[in-house]
């Protein structure tokens, strides 16, 4: 993600698109649905990289403003799948939004985190010389590539009013699952509340 943010800064150098020298934009809180039933929450926020910003004049005097920002997110989460087990992660993705003149937006976002599952119900393990035992907090560790497209309205882009709104299909992997991998559908649904707006 380094990377990937250091290719974005340098590929703007001789633009005048400018670089933001804010430290957050502000939090979000939203519902996260995996496989859209199995609710949770996800509690994120937001460290902008680059934002540009375009007006644009009509013949008719009308001032169009679109804006294009390039930022990464901080996450952390949860959700739970009833009767087989609960899951938390952290996250960080790197994304791409275009806020459109009258604060409609779209996004696209790409990440990496870690996930970890802790079974419902009790568990146990059977030892070599044949003794059972119970294992607390049972569950497993894996990796986690959240991939989404997020649609919203930006209340501040038209109204200046300091937060937006956003529908966010997805999906991401889950490795290992079962000596291999999974993908798991996500859908959510929350508010971005911004700083200093």
């Amino acid at each position: 993600f380094l990377i990937l943010s250091l290719l974005i800064y340098k590929s703007y150098c001789q633009d005048s698109t400018e670089i933001s020298n804010k430290k957050l934009n502000g939090f979000g809180i939203s519902y996260f649905g995996e496989n859209a039933l199995h609710y949770g929450l996800k509690i994120g926020t937001e460290f902008p990289i680059k934002i540009r910003n375009k007006t644009k004049i009509k013949k008719n005097g009308k001032e169009i403003k679109k804006r294009k920002e390039h930022f990464i997110t901080g996450n952390i989460g949860s959700y739970v799948h009833k009767r087989n087990h609960v899951v938390l992660f952290i996250n960080s993705e790197i994304g791409y939004r275009k806020t459109r003149n009258k604060g409609f937006k779209y996004e696209f976002l790409i990440g990496i985190g870690y996930l970890h599952t802790f079974l419902q119900g009790d568990t146990y393990t059977v030892s070599d010389n044949g003794d059972v035992e119970k294992v607390n907090l049972a569950g497993q560790s894996n990796l986690m590539v959240p991939l989404s497209f997020g649609l919203g309205y930006d209340f501040n882009f038209h109204h200046k009013k300091p937060f937006s709104l956003y529908l966010k299909p997805g999906f991401f992997i889950q490795y290992p699952y079962n000596h291999a991998l999974v993908i798991r559908p996500t859908i959510g649904l929350g508010l971005f509340y911004y700083f200093n707006k």
